[in-house]
């Protein structure tokens, strides 16, 4: 069917409208018109793939990689020019603000791009397909479970891309033939590489000698590895969660600072706090630091990384928000916080809003928990939105990093 589509929706594909029924149109630009083929009907919606292009958007370009071509689900937004990138994700973002009825300008969303959108992943999970008696590593096609073999990905680092043929390799042997998926972590600026099979332990002890002897030139490591930061040194194991994008993580966290205003009498609850990357640089401009982590690996690297960097004004609390907040019991000036794709509970959007801090810094990777989550804080007056970013941590994808500063009102 030839359709013509209007904006791009929360998922990277254009939305068209046929009879009423939303159509989600993947592989098409905004404004667009295109020859499609409808791949799922579903009651509320269908979904489409563009077969051809009619009339093409000014702001087309042709894809770099050529399994962005084959239907690799790792990349959603290769066709689009990168200003067109920013721009269709800053609008997502606001009309996600807008249906949570939060009334933020559109030109007040600064958009915090990259020179160059391409390379930037230091952490990547790629799963083991087993087929004809060989071994590839790839990724899920699109809205599917069937893996894609690839051998390169522009938009990891070239260290994980090196190693994809060696553990590949390392997978052949039938003693791997439980692994079903491999994660890496790229330490920048060093040959260093952390791997990690999935599930955890399936790995059998020669596996990563088998992959190192067809990439000597990486420093291969199954335990933890070093990652610097603004001039501190981190620990990192494959539990836990590491900003995947060194370049935005800085551009993100110094965002995130100026929001915070910091002042050194001030004390800070940073929630959600993982190994403290940002709770280090909160600590640098302030008096007290809690932070408040759930993951006991987390809590353990993040106590070691305030000792081996001197941050003595950092304290860790292990366990759920909702559970930890309540207890504190000192003056809150600055809350930060950095949640999971889900969000915030309801009950810890309450607890942190009952500690009345002057300014609230929520830092998101997913514009609708977000919108959500403030409006909750926002509920009865309490806070205003005053400030949002939205940082481009994932180039190619439809994935959007924002940061929002609240100020207390009432």
């Amino acid at each position: 069917m030839r359709l013509t589509v209007g904006e791009l929706a929360h998922g990277g594909a254009a939305v068209a409208r046929v009879d009423g029924r939303v159509v989600f149109v993947e592989g098409a630009i905004p404004g667009e018109t295109v020859e499609a083929e409808v791949t799922h009907r579903r009651k509320d919606f269908w979904r489409a793939q563009a077969i051809s292009v009619v009339e093409p958007a000014q702001a087309r370009v042709e894809p770099p990689c050529p399994f962005f071509k084959l239907g690799c689900g790792g990349c959603q937004l290769q066709h689009v020019g990168y200003e067109e990138q920013l721009a269709q994700k800053r609008g997502v973002l606001h009309h996600q603000l807008e249906q949570a009825k939060l009334d933020f300008p559109f030109d007040r969303i600064d958009a915090l791009g990259m020179d160059d959108p391409w390379r930037y992943r230091l952490r990547g999970e790629f799963h083991v397909l087993h087929r004809d008696g060989t071994v590839a590593l790839g990724f899920y096609r699109k809205h599917t479970y069937r893996t894609l073999p690839i051998d390169a990905c522009l938009i990891h680092a070239e260290a994980i891309e090196h190693a994809l043929p060696a553990f590949a390799h390392a997978a052949q042997d039938p003693a791997a033939e439980n692994v079903t998926a491999l994660q890496f972590t790229w330490a920048p600026g060093t040959n260093d590489l952390l791997w990690a099979p999935y599930p955890p332990g399936t790995a059998d002890p020669g596996f990563g000698a088998r992959a190192a002897g067809w990439i000597p030139e990486l420093n291969l490591n199954d335990d933890s590895i070093g990652i610097d930061d603004a001039g501190r040194h981190f620990r990192v194991r494959p539990e836990v969660f590491v900003q995947v994008n060194a370049r935005q993580r800085n551009v993100l966290y110094e965002r995130a600072v100026a929001y915070s205003a910091l002042q050194p009498t001030d004390q800070v609850v940073d929630a959600y706090a993982g190994i403290g990357m940002l709770t280090a640089r909160l600590g640098e401009r302030s008096h007290l630091v809690t932070a408040i982590e759930e993951s006991p690996y987390a809590v353990r690297l993040g106590e070691l990384s305030m000792q081996l960097n001197g941050v003595d004004n950092v304290r860790y609390r292990r366990g759920k928000v909702e559970d930890i907040v309540p207890s504190l019991d000192e003056r809150v000036d600055v809350l930060v916080l950095d949640p999971p794709r889900a969000g915030c509970a309801e009950a810890a959007v309450e607890a942190m809003a009952n500690l009345r801090p002057e300014r609230i810094i929520y830092i998101s990777c997913e514009p609708s928990t977000l919108a959500r989550d403030v409006s909750r804080f926002s509920a009865g007056g309490r806070y205003t939105l005053a400030e949002v970013a939205f940082v481009d941590m994932f180039p190619q994808t439809y994935h959007i990093e924002a940061v929002a500063k609240l100020q207390r009102t009432a």
